[in-house]
């Protein structure tokens, strides 16, 4: 039977430890993925980085799925924190500043990057690539506004999402040639045309929802 130590060490709770302890186990596991992949994390890997014994990472996971849904929070929560002061105010609003925090993001930190548009396209953490572009759509719709109420205007969302994603990690990959500036430009230039594409197309309108 493990014992337990509750009573406070040089003033620090026990609850402050453990919380100290996961948050070194999740740094030090997404240090891991973003620089060496996902595929290179593994309990004994993540504990000797944090420099824990195993015994206090299953105190903070009961799994190993626990851990890599801790590092993609991690990476959520760090890409939100840069963006979310960008959001579009109102519906059409101009998409420049939001776009210059998200390529700012994923250029100025490339193991955001990596766990965010590698490692779950078609990596270890593939699981929770449904989780990240629900977070990106709803992030990307003005304050106040509900993207899940718009079959359409959520079918945009992910075509937008996409393309971010997908030239923000080619960009970073060096297949394309262009400044910072440019891509930013072209950027928002898509994500305008891809946004004009909700009105434009015919079919299901903006009011129009299926169950």
């Amino acid at each position: 039977m493990d014992y337990q130590v509750t009573m406070p060490f040089k003033g620090v709770s026990a609850d402050d430890r453990r919380l100290d302890r996961r948050k070194r186990l999740v740094g030090a596991a997404f240090e891991i993925a973003g620089t060496e992949g996902a595929g290179a994390l593994g309990v004994g890997r993540v504990c000797q980085a944090a420099g824990l014994t195993k015994r206090y990472f299953y105190e903070s996971f009961a799994s190993f799925a626990d851990l890599q849904s801790a590092v993609v929070d991690y990476a959520i929560a760090a890409m939100s924190e840069r963006v979310d002061p960008f959001r579009p105010s109102e519906p059409g609003g101009p998409p420049q500043s939001w776009i210059e925090a998200f390529v700012g993001a994923l250029v100025d930190d490339e193991c955001l990057a990596r766990v965010l548009l590698a490692e779950t396209h078609g990596g270890a953490l593939s699981a929770f690539r449904h989780q990240i572009i629900d977070v990106a759509i709803a992030g990307m719709a003005p304050t106040g506004s509900d993207p899940q109420a718009d079959l359409r205007a959520r079918l945009v969302a992910f075509a937008q999402i996409g393309t971010l994603s997908e030239l923000c990690l080619a960009w970073h990959q060096g297949q394309l040639a262009m400044e910072r500036s440019t891509l930013v430009e072209v950027l928002a230039d898509l994500f305008v045309r891809i946004e004009g594409a909700r009105s434009a197309a015919p079919g299901t309108s903006s009011s129009s929802s299926h169950a």
